[in-house]
């Protein structure tokens, strides 16, 4: 992987966990900044072509549950199948991070989110 690639799924990681941090703390400014950060990373990540899809399927397997749901859901349109194992595994946990999983799986199988791809 190239220096490059590292840098943006490290932000990615990043910006993911600030913007659960901000919506646990209710500011919404905060959510809003990170969500639109961790939505340019993503694009950005993309546009690396197959290296940038392959670092983000592997922060899917992040130990930090946070970050795995984040790149699940940035994911869900190409790997729906791979992705919707890892978002039901973490909408089991407790409090908000597992509600916004299965709030995403419910978008997800209701065709809500499928028209956005």
């Amino acid at each position: 992987m190239d220096d490059k690639l590292a840098v943006l799924l490290k932000r990615f990681a990043v910006a993911a966990a600030a913007h659960h941090e901000a919506l646990e703390d209710m500011d919404e400014d905060r959510a809003n900044t990170q969500a639109r950060m961790v939505a340019a990373l993503n694009g950005a990540l993309l546009r690396e072509g197959p290296g940038g899809q392959e670092g983000l399927l592997a922060l899917m397997e992040s130990a930090i549950p946070v970050v795995a749901g984040m790149a699940a859901v940035y994911l869900l349109h190409l790997y729906p199948d791979r992705c919707l194992v890892v978002l039901r595994r973490i909408a089991a946990e407790p409090g908000l991070l597992g509600f916004r999983a299965s709030v995403a799986v419910e978008r997800w199988e209701s065709g809500e989110w499928t028209s956005l791809t």
